[in-house]
């Protein structure tokens, strides 16, 4: 689960029941789930059936800056000899790809829908990586489902089912060429601390008065936890625990970074004694070289296990 859709996980469970946006970060996340799953496929499959002399790396879910934004790489391989961006595409239907406009459609029981072109996502991907690597970088759009059939090709990019996939990258293979695959490893694991998606609050026009604000129940996962006799009580199942406020904080800084004041801490978690809240503070989190602000200490793995079974 990478940070952006565990971003719009929390967004969407933070966006009050009503609001005019709930439903278009829901949408999202459906979409990110189901391309999650197709590129889990694809990399299982090129990491157990690729057949190279030099071990290739793979990687799923890697931003790189692209003009005034963000292009996203559903799973990159790097070789020696090669690199190819993958834009990997777990949809059912009949698909059009209209190579005068570049626009796209997949006709599915029957009805004709427009969607966004596989084609110019993929053509964003390489180019983003070709100016992040400054190397030549392959591109193929993949079909991880086996519902779904072209029926009008792409022009720039060539279409693979995922059952071919392997021996389609096996032909990518130039000896001319040779990578420093570990500097460019390097540079694709510091790139995930620097990129990571486009900013959801802003592309959704959200601000933080928006949001819900609380500590959340893990039993129940209401959002109605209160500190009262030294536990978090949640109001709606009764359920008790010391440290609620733990997962609240990560939620705080998947969606808008580590950085936090004792003011905005005080407000996210609702706690208006401050000798607690500086309790809970000291223990999760780290001062800051800029004063009166304070680091979160990140455990992702909290929310990914809880999100992780909501969706399942």
């Amino acid at each position: 689960m990478d940070g952006h859709m565990l971003k719009g996980m929390v967004l969407f469970d933070r966006l009050p029941a009503r609001h005019a946006a709930k439903e278009k970060v829901f949408g999202e996340v459906k979409r990110s789930l189901a391309g999650a799953a197709g590129e889990k496929r694809t990399v299982e499959l090129l990491e157990r059936e690729l057949d190279l002399v030099e071990k290739a790396k793979i990687f799923r879910g890697v931003w790189f800056p692209y003009m005034d934004g963000f292009a996203q790489v559903d799973v990159l391989v790097l070789h020696a000899n090669f690199v190819c961006a993958l834009e990997v595409k777990n949809m059912v239907g009949e698909f059009h790809f209209d190579s005068i406009n570049f626009q796209f459609h997949r006709i599915i029981d029957g009805r004709v829908e427009g969607m966004r072109n596989p084609e110019s996502q993929l053509h964003r991907a390489v180019k983003a990586s070709e100016k992040f690597f400054g190397c030549k970088v392959h591109g193929t759009i993949v079909l991880s489902s086996r519902s779904g059939r072209v029926a009008v090709p792409p022009k720039l990019y060539p279409v693979i089912a995922l059952d071919y996939l392997p021996f389609h990258i096996e032909k990518m293979v130039d000896i001319r060429t040779a990578h420093n695959v570990e500097g460019l490893e390097g540079l694709v694991r510091r790139s995930r601390g620097q990129f990571n998606g486009p900013d959801l609050l802003k592309k959704h026009k959200l601000t933080r008065e928006c949001l819900e604000v609380g500590v959340r129940c893990l039993g129940c996962g209401k959002i109605s936890c209160e500190w009262l006799e030294r536990r978090w009580r949640c109001q709606q199942c009764g359920a008790a625990t010391r440290d609620a406020h733990e997962f609240a904080l990560q939620e705080y800084a998947v969606l808008f970074g580590s950085e936090l004041t004792s003011k905005e801490a005080h407000r996210w978690l609702k706690i208006d004694d401050k000798y607690v809240l500086n309790r809970f503070l000291a223990k999760s989190t780290l001062k800051s070289l800029r004063r009166g602000k304070r680091h979160i200490i990140e455990q992702k793995e909290m929310l990914v296990e809880h999100f992780s079974r909501i969706y399942s």
